[in-house]
């Protein structure tokens, strides 16, 4: 079932910030889809990473909660 969430774009490894005051920021640990069809995501805190939380995918694309950080890849020289 993880084949469906990834034809969203969603990818372990993508890293995404709150939309709060306090903001934190989260990396998809994993994903999966429950016995009733319902997409879910597991995240773990950047700065912590013992805090971790599972949501239902749909708030996890609600730019109103979320948006995408963008992974700039350092080169080697």
């Amino acid at each position: 079932m993880q084949q469906r969430i990834a034809d969203f774009g969603l990818r372990v490894g993508q890293r995404y910030q709150e939309m709060r005051k306090a903001a934190r920021q989260w990396e998809v640990e994993s994903y999966y889809t429950d016995s009733r069809a319902v997409p879910h995501v597991c995240l773990r805190d950047i700065l912590d990473p013992s805090r971790r939380v599972t949501l239902v995918r749909s708030a996890l694309m609600d730019r109103s909660r979320f948006r995408p950080l963008e992974v700039r890849l350092r080169r080697s020289m």
